[in-house]
Protein backbone atom coordinates (compact mmCIF):
# COMPACT_ATOMS: atom_id res chain seq x y z
CA UNK A 1 0.00 0.00 0.00
CA UNK A 2 1.30 3.06 -0.96
CA UNK A 3 1.83 5.93 2.24
CA UNK A 4 -0.43 8.17 2.45
CA UNK A 5 0.92 11.94 1.18
CA UNK A 6 1.59 14.63 4.19
CA UNK A 7 -0.60 17.46 4.21
CA UNK A 8 1.40 20.44 3.44
CA UNK A 9 1.41 22.62 6.44
CA UNK A 10 1.37 26.23 6.31
CA UNK A 11 5.01 27.80 7.80
CA UNK A 12 5.14 28.14 11.16
CA UNK A 13 6.51 31.18 11.62
CA UNK A 14 7.69 34.45 9.41
CA UNK A 15 10.08 34.05 6.79
CA UNK A 16 10.85 33.68 3.30
CA UNK A 17 7.89 32.15 1.55
CA UNK A 18 8.19 29.27 -1.15
CA UNK A 19 6.80 30.28 -4.65
CA UNK A 20 3.98 28.16 -3.97
CA UNK A 21 3.40 30.08 -0.74
CA UNK A 22 3.33 33.35 -2.45
CA UNK A 23 0.88 32.11 -5.80
CA UNK A 24 -1.23 31.53 -2.52
CA UNK A 25 -0.36 34.08 -0.01
CA UNK A 26 -3.96 36.23 -0.45
CA UNK A 27 -5.90 33.55 0.23
CA UNK A 28 -4.11 31.92 3.01
CA UNK A 29 -3.98 35.54 4.47
CA UNK A 30 -7.85 35.21 4.52
CA UNK A 31 -8.76 32.41 5.45
CA UNK A 32 -6.46 33.34 8.77
CA UNK A 33 -8.23 36.35 8.89
CA UNK A 34 -11.53 34.54 8.56
CA UNK A 35 -10.92 31.85 11.17
CA UNK A 36 -9.29 34.83 13.81
CA UNK A 37 -12.31 37.74 13.50
CA UNK A 38 -14.92 34.65 13.62
CA UNK A 39 -12.86 33.02 17.15
CA UNK A 40 -11.95 36.57 18.74
CA UNK A 41 -14.28 38.88 17.66
CA UNK A 42 -13.17 41.82 15.95
CA UNK A 43 -12.21 44.27 18.75
CA UNK A 44 -9.69 41.38 20.37
CA UNK A 45 -8.19 40.41 16.74
CA UNK A 46 -5.19 41.68 15.60
CA UNK A 47 -2.97 41.87 12.70
CA UNK A 48 -0.48 39.84 14.31
CA UNK A 49 -2.60 37.24 15.48
CA UNK A 50 -3.43 37.15 11.39
CA UNK A 51 -0.15 36.95 10.87
CA UNK A 52 0.62 34.21 12.97
CA UNK A 53 -1.73 32.11 11.91
CA UNK A 54 -1.23 32.37 8.38
CA UNK A 55 2.33 31.59 9.02
CA UNK A 56 3.34 34.85 7.60
CA UNK A 57 4.97 38.16 8.92
CA UNK A 58 3.86 41.50 10.20
CA UNK A 59 5.30 43.18 6.92
CA UNK A 60 3.87 40.69 4.46
CA UNK A 61 0.27 41.44 5.73
CA UNK A 62 0.87 45.21 6.17
CA UNK A 63 2.11 45.34 2.81
CA UNK A 64 -1.45 44.31 1.36
CA UNK A 65 -3.41 45.69 4.22
CA UNK A 66 -3.46 49.07 6.40
CA UNK A 67 -5.38 47.87 9.14
CA UNK A 68 -7.97 45.21 10.06
CA UNK A 69 -11.18 46.80 9.04
CA UNK A 70 -9.44 46.42 5.32
CA UNK A 71 -8.74 42.81 5.84
CA UNK A 72 -12.30 42.11 7.26
CA UNK A 73 -13.70 43.78 4.04
CA UNK A 74 -11.53 41.66 1.91
CA UNK A 75 -12.83 39.02 3.94
CA UNK A 76 -16.67 39.52 3.31
CA UNK A 77 -16.10 40.66 -0.01
CA UNK A 78 -14.30 37.31 -1.27
CA UNK A 79 -17.49 35.32 0.78
CA UNK A 80 -19.88 37.58 -1.10
CA UNK A 81 -18.14 36.94 -4.43
CA UNK A 82 -18.65 33.35 -4.53
CA UNK A 83 -22.31 34.29 -4.73
CA UNK A 84 -22.42 37.21 -6.92
CA UNK A 85 -19.58 36.82 -9.20
CA UNK A 86 -20.92 35.08 -11.74
CA UNK A 87 -23.78 37.51 -12.43
CA UNK A 88 -21.72 40.70 -12.05
CA UNK A 89 -19.69 39.20 -14.99
CA UNK A 90 -22.71 38.53 -17.30
CA UNK A 91 -24.97 41.29 -16.72
CA UNK A 92 -26.25 41.90 -19.83
CA UNK A 93 -26.94 38.23 -21.07
CA UNK A 94 -28.39 36.01 -18.50
CA UNK A 95 -31.30 37.32 -17.82
CA UNK A 96 -32.46 36.34 -21.57
CA UNK A 97 -30.89 33.37 -21.15
CA UNK A 98 -34.46 31.77 -19.28
CA UNK A 99 -37.44 32.98 -18.27
CA UNK A 100 -37.92 35.55 -15.37
CA UNK A 101 -38.80 32.90 -12.74
CA UNK A 102 -35.47 30.29 -12.86
CA UNK A 103 -33.33 33.07 -13.66
CA UNK A 104 -34.42 34.47 -9.90
CA UNK A 105 -35.13 31.02 -8.51
CA UNK A 106 -30.81 30.53 -9.30
CA UNK A 107 -29.83 34.23 -7.59
CA UNK A 108 -31.88 33.04 -4.92
CA UNK A 109 -30.71 29.83 -3.87
CA UNK A 110 -27.27 31.42 -4.09
CA UNK A 111 -27.68 34.10 -2.06
CA UNK A 112 -29.70 32.22 0.77
CA UNK A 113 -27.18 29.60 0.62
CA UNK A 114 -24.46 32.00 1.44
CA UNK A 115 -26.00 33.17 4.12
CA UNK A 116 -26.12 29.31 5.79
CA UNK A 117 -22.72 28.80 5.40
CA UNK A 118 -21.02 28.44 8.77
CA UNK A 119 -17.74 30.97 7.99
CA UNK A 120 -20.80 33.63 6.74
CA UNK A 121 -22.81 32.97 9.54
CA UNK A 122 -20.08 34.04 12.10
CA UNK A 123 -19.17 37.02 10.36
CA UNK A 124 -22.22 37.82 10.17
CA UNK A 125 -22.90 37.50 14.00
CA UNK A 126 -19.28 39.32 14.74
CA UNK A 127 -20.68 42.25 12.27
CA UNK A 128 -23.88 42.30 14.56
CA UNK A 129 -22.70 42.45 18.11
CA UNK A 130 -19.80 45.02 17.61
CA UNK A 131 -21.12 47.11 15.05
CA UNK A 132 -22.71 49.34 17.50
CA UNK A 133 -19.13 50.00 18.96
CA UNK A 134 -17.83 50.06 15.91
CA UNK A 135 -18.49 52.32 13.12
CA UNK A 136 -16.46 50.62 10.26
CA UNK A 137 -18.36 47.25 10.94
CA UNK A 138 -21.76 49.00 10.08
CA UNK A 139 -20.32 50.55 7.18
CA UNK A 140 -18.78 47.34 6.06
CA UNK A 141 -22.36 45.40 6.29
CA UNK A 142 -24.42 48.74 4.76
CA UNK A 143 -21.91 48.87 1.66
CA UNK A 144 -21.81 45.19 1.13
CA UNK A 145 -25.99 45.39 0.99
CA UNK A 146 -25.78 47.90 -0.80
CA UNK A 147 -23.45 45.72 -3.71
CA UNK A 148 -26.16 43.49 -3.40
CA UNK A 149 -28.96 45.46 -4.17
CA UNK A 150 -27.01 47.13 -6.93
CA UNK A 151 -26.08 43.29 -8.54
CA UNK A 152 -29.83 42.21 -8.29
CA UNK A 153 -31.03 45.30 -9.36
CA UNK A 154 -29.11 45.26 -12.95
CA UNK A 155 -30.73 41.80 -13.66
CA UNK A 156 -34.31 43.24 -12.78
CA UNK A 157 -33.72 46.18 -14.50
CA UNK A 158 -32.36 43.84 -17.89
CA UNK A 159 -35.80 41.88 -17.36
CA UNK A 160 -37.79 44.64 -17.33
CA UNK A 161 -36.32 46.39 -20.10
CA UNK A 162 -37.21 43.13 -21.93
CA UNK A 163 -40.83 43.40 -21.08
CA UNK A 164 -41.07 40.60 -18.95
CA UNK A 165 -41.58 41.96 -14.90
CA UNK A 166 -43.16 45.10 -16.80
CA UNK A 167 -44.43 46.08 -12.80
CA UNK A 168 -41.13 46.28 -10.88
CA UNK A 169 -40.85 49.17 -9.03
CA UNK A 170 -37.70 51.56 -8.60
CA UNK A 171 -34.93 49.11 -9.28
CA UNK A 172 -33.19 49.33 -5.76
CA UNK A 173 -36.41 49.13 -4.10
CA UNK A 174 -37.02 45.87 -5.69
CA UNK A 175 -34.44 44.43 -5.54
CA UNK A 176 -34.17 45.22 -1.77
CA UNK A 177 -37.27 43.78 -0.88
CA UNK A 178 -36.35 40.48 -3.09
CA UNK A 179 -32.98 39.89 -1.29
CA UNK A 180 -35.04 39.87 1.50
CA UNK A 181 -38.05 38.33 0.57
CA UNK A 182 -35.78 35.40 0.39
CA UNK A 183 -32.82 36.04 2.81
CA UNK A 184 -33.86 37.87 5.51
CA UNK A 185 -34.96 34.85 7.09
CA UNK A 186 -31.70 32.22 6.71
CA UNK A 187 -29.74 35.27 7.41
CA UNK A 188 -30.82 35.51 11.09
CA UNK A 189 -31.25 31.51 11.37
CA UNK A 190 -27.76 31.19 10.54
CA UNK A 191 -26.17 34.01 13.20
CA UNK A 192 -28.90 32.51 16.25
CA UNK A 193 -26.90 29.03 15.02
CA UNK A 194 -30.31 27.49 13.87
CA UNK A 195 -29.82 27.12 9.93
CA UNK A 196 -33.14 26.42 7.83
CA UNK A 197 -33.00 22.86 6.73
CA UNK A 198 -32.17 22.28 2.82
CA UNK A 199 -36.01 21.69 3.25
CA UNK A 200 -37.02 25.02 5.14
CA UNK A 201 -35.16 27.31 2.58
CA UNK A 202 -35.86 25.55 -0.85
CA UNK A 203 -39.88 26.30 0.78
CA UNK A 204 -39.19 29.52 1.57
CA UNK A 205 -37.38 30.58 -1.76
CA UNK A 206 -40.22 29.08 -3.38
CA UNK A 207 -42.45 30.99 -2.47
CA UNK A 208 -40.63 34.17 -2.45
CA UNK A 209 -39.93 33.85 -6.21
CA UNK A 210 -43.28 33.06 -7.49
CA UNK A 211 -44.96 36.30 -5.11
CA UNK A 212 -42.37 38.30 -6.30
CA UNK A 213 -42.88 37.49 -9.85
CA UNK A 214 -46.77 37.20 -9.70
CA UNK A 215 -46.37 40.72 -8.09
CA UNK A 216 -44.30 42.16 -11.11
CA UNK A 217 -45.20 40.51 -13.83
Amino acid sequence: MTAAKPKKRWPKGPGRLSAEDTALLSGRLLDAAQSVFIEMGYARATMDAIARTAGASRKTIYARYANKAEVLTAVVNRLLDTALAPHEAEPASRPAAREPRAFLMQIAQEISGLSSLPQVAGLNRLIMAEAAQIPELARLFINLHERAIANVGRALDKLKAEGRLTQLPPMDLAAMLFIEMIDSVPRLRGVLGQPLSKKETEALITTAVDVFVRGTA
